[in-house]
């Protein structure tokens, strides 16, 4: 059908990689973005503003390809817009905790909550095994098992993982002992540290087949009717915890309902230079176009706040002709310059969405009047067609084989004569 083709797709959803890629198009903020969020797990996190002269120059397809490259060492976690315009402690608990119920491949319905959570008692655990505290036959063993096999180790529902099942029966004092540990290296308050504890102990506790477990921990989050500020100290302490496993990163993407909210943009502007205070690993990627950057965050924001937001600044830039190219021939191999050469470059303008949007235009269009512009109707209409086989001589057939025209003509005289006889006039 007409209406199909390779350029429909003109938004990304941010986490889902792209079906499409054109490596060039914003090939240089791609490589900053990368190292800056490559690097060892204890070295402090920064704030990044991404920014575009305008929509639809591929700041989410970018943040989308990123996530997919460092997945495995890194929890990226978008932040949802509630009503489209608040974005808070409450709503970025909800958001990191839907996130971390992802399903882990072969793990029986496991989730990444699940590891990230035995992977934290296996930590807090560590110095109590080193220490004496908690004896064992084979304290080397142990400490290697804790190290390298916390997923085994603190199977609550195996029926050999002996340490388990002892933490299940101690946990009234290891709980203690683990939020002591754990907010030392975090350096936050116990009080919220220990909320963590305990609750994700209910959560890893109950089994995984349960779908009632996030339920029950958000609740947990919510119960009371909390202010903001412990929403907040409850959020600093979730993040923190995980920024001891691997490198967190919170994504603000799809701004566009702060626009025409500037105390909206300012309350979103402090929270995040708040939790950047207080999670020192933590990384943040802004990513706004120029327009909202200026006209509700920029105008609100004090010096200090606005270069806390603005530590790295990374810009993406126009299309190149070379990029251009690169992001047809990404949709349609080897018709990119086809296709280039329809397009209505006034139209399209210099961001890939309008390139898109212009290249599926001139793509309906060359398709109505030349269908060979489709790529499979176009390979065939470039292989000739097999010449019939010259007659034989001798052969009687030779004889009865007439050019197309002339079977034409000699069904109009038929029709001729039926109509009007061999002496119409």
């Amino acid at each position: 059908m007409t209406h199909e083709h390779p350029f429909q797709t003109l938004f990304e959803s941010l986490g889902h990689l792209p079906n499409a890629n054109a490596e060039v198009v914003n090939r240089q903020a791609y490589e900053i973005l990368k190292d800056l969020l490559t690097v060892p797990l204890e070295h402090a996190g920064r704030c990044v503003l991404l920014r575009a002269p305008r929509a639809g120059h591929g700041k989410t397809h970018l943040l989308s390809r990123i996530q997919h490259q460092l997945g495995a060492s890194h929890e990226f976690i978008p932040l949802r817009a509630d009503g489209g315009n608040q974005i808070d402690g409450g709503t970025v608990i909800d958001d990191a905790l839907r996130h971390l119920l992802r399903t882990l491949p072969a793990s029986n319905g496991l989730c990444v909550l699940d590891l990230m959570a035995r992977r934290l008692f296996a930590t807090a655990l560590e110095p109590l095994v080193s220490s004496g505290e908690v004896p064992c036959q084979n304290r080397e063993d142990v400490l290697s098992a804790l190290k390298h096999r916390p997923m085994e180790i603190f199977d609550f529902h195996h029926p050999n993982a002996v340490t388990a099942h002892w933490a299940r029966e101690n946990f009234a004092v290891l709980s203690r002992r683990f939020s002591v540990d754990l907010s030392q290296r975090c350096d936050l308050p116990l009080c919220e540290v220990g909320f963590w504890v305990d609750a994700l102990f209910q959560f890893v506790a109950v089994p995984a087949e349960n779908s009632t477990r996030l339920r029950v921990l958000i609740d947990a989050v919510h119960a009371g009717n909390p202010s903001e500020r412990l929403l907040v100290e409850r959020l600093e302490a979730l993040l923190s915890l995980l920024s001891l496993l691997m490198r967190v990163v919170l994504v603000a993407d799809d701004l566009e309902g702060f626009s025409s909210d500037g105390p909206a943009a300012l309350r979103l502007a402090a929270f995040l230079g708040t939790l950047r205070q207080s999670v020192g690993r933590l990384d943040i990627i802004l990513s706004l176009n120029q327009d909202i950057w200026e006209n509700a965050f920029a105008a609100q924001l004090s010096e200090g706040l606005s270069d806390r937001l603005s530590e790295v600044v990374i810009e993406l830039k126009p299309l190149t002709e070379d990029e251009m190219l690169a992001l047809l021939e990404s949709r349609v191999p080897g018709y990119g310059l086809r296709v280039l050469a329809r397009v209505d470059r006034a139209a399209a303008g210099t961001h890939a969405r309008g390139w898109v949007r212009a290249a599926g235009v001139a793509w309906l269009k060359s398709f109505a009047m030349h269908p060979p512009l489709n790529p499979v109707s176009a390979a065939i209409a470039q292989t000739p067609a097999p010449a019939p086989p010259p007659p034989t001589v001798g052969d009687p057939s030779a004889s009865m084989q007439r050019p197309a025209e002339t079977d034409r003509v000699d069904g109009l005289l038929q029709q001729f004569l039926e109509r009007y006889g061999p002496g119409g006039r």
